[in-house]
């Protein structure tokens, strides 16, 4: 059996057990399911985190990065989920329950995120004020500590945004559903596509030219170009299942996924980037053939943090904005 077929065979394992996952949340057809899958996945790349800084302890605040990465995902479900079905009013008049709409469910969601970045922020801070001046450690603490936060767990974590939809029921909207598998599903299909456009067909008939070497000496353009072509054909072909209702605006569709598509890449890149810094090959060794969870939400983690934080702002622009014109 050659490198190519068996890591091909790992691979196809380790997508197997992830697709069964996914099909029994989408059989369960529950916020809970789809939101304890989430915050499963956030949690173990929290652990990995913690586990490839090991090395790196005196330029990361690990305790930090379980204290806050661990919870983090589970209070930001909790607070979308309760949030759009009830709060209690304590500034009205007479206090008591009251239903919210979407707008104010979305407004706090948002509001807690950025909060705990600031909270991340100040907490690091303050624990390195306990501690001597040496160099540009203090820096490296702070800066590694936030950036474990951040990437992928806190960006990865704006899936929960879809939690949204389920604003009446016990379900979530198949909408919602559709667009997040729709997201995440391109998204993958891209490192596929460039795999078979770059590794099986573009070194042998256009060559082989790197893209960034220094960082992913296995990523060419052929496969980025291969990518894009093969990923946008993908992509309508999933929407007719997933979002018919996106095919009756295919230029915005066309334009969605090439952005999808370089988002990706860039995700990806940004993982490999992280890893050869810790000079470590893979995050963990639990998924045979693709690594850990960190190597399966990095680059997800830029494509929903991007659509879902840009859906918000462009929400938030026309709803508060164009109607001033």
């Amino acid at each position: 059996m050659t490198p190519k077929l068996k890591t091909f065979l790992e691979r196809l394992f380790s997508t197997v057990i992830l697709l069964t996952l996914v099909g029994g949340v989408l059989w369960w057809n529950s916020v809970w399911g789809y939101a304890i899958l989430i915050c499963l996945l956030c949690n173990l790349t929290t652990i990995e985190w913690y586990a490839m800084l090991k090395e790196k302890k005196d330029y990361a605040q690990r305790w930090l990065v379980l204290a806050a990465g661990l919870p983090y995902p589970w209070l930001l479900f909790l607070l979308g989920h309760f949030s759009i079905k009830e709060t209690w009013c304590l500034y009205c008049d007479t206090p008591h329950v009251r239903s919210i709409d979407t707008t104010q469910a979305v407004t706090a969601f948002s509001a807690f995120a950025f909060f705990a970045v600031a909270l991340v922020a100040v907490v690091s801070f303050v624990w390195e004020m306990r501690r001597p001046i040496e160099a540009d450690r203090a820096l490296r603490s702070v800066g590694t500590t936030l950036l474990a936060f951040i990437y992928p767990v806190w960006m990865f974590s704006f899936a929960l945004a879809f939690l949204i939809a389920e604003a009446h029921g016990a379900h979530l909207a198949d909408s919602a559903v559709g667009m997040l598998l729709w997201i995440i599903l391109v998204t993958k299909l891209t490192d596929i596509c460039a795999y078979v456009s770059g590794v099986l067909i573009g070194g042998k008939i256009f060559g082989d030219r790197k893209m960034i070497p220094h960082i992913s000496p296995k990523k060419t353009w052929e496969g980025f170009i291969g990518s894009l072509l093969l990923t946008t054909a993908a992509g309508f072909g999933l929407a007719t299942v997933l979002m018919p209702a996106a095919l009756h605006y295919p230029w915005i569709l066309a334009s969605s996924i090439i952005i999808i598509a370089l988002l990706a890449v860039v995700g990806d890149l940004a993982g490999s980037l992280i890893k050869r810094s810790l000079a470590v090959k893979d995050s963990g060794s639990l998924l045979p053939g693709i690594g850990g969870i960190f190597d399966l939400i990095d680059s997800p983690a830029f494509t929903v943090s991007m659509i879902v934080g840009g859906g918000i702002s462009l929400g938030a622009f026309c709803a508060n904005v164009l109607h001033l014109f």
